[in-house]
């Protein structure tokens, strides 16, 4: 944990953070409305952007997870009174 002043920068507040702390520039700020205590994440900002880029990105092609999906959803759809034998998992 690092302790660090608050300062004025023009009409704003600004914290100034050790080098190499932050990547890409990019951070999320959280303030708890109860205590008052702001946390600063990146972790929040680098998820988003990378969700962003899945979106916008095309569609994976990969056989083995399309297995796993598809036997995941037989197991789903199965009844609990009937019995059933689990997958080969064998391949």
């Amino acid at each position: 944990m690092v302790t660090t002043k608050v300062f004025k920068n023009g009409g704003s507040l600004a914290v100034r953070l050790p080098a190499g702390w932050v990547q890409d520039g990019e951070i999320t700020l959280v303030r708890n409305p109860i205590s008052g205590e702001i946390v600063i994440s990146q972790r929040a900002a680098r998820m988003k952007s990378l969700l962003q880029e899945l979106a916008q990105s095309e569609p994976l092609e990969d056989s083995v997870f399309e297995e796993a999906i598809s036997r995941e959803i037989a197991l789903v759809d199965r009844s609990i009174f009937e019995e059933q034998a689990e997958p080969d998992a064998s391949n």
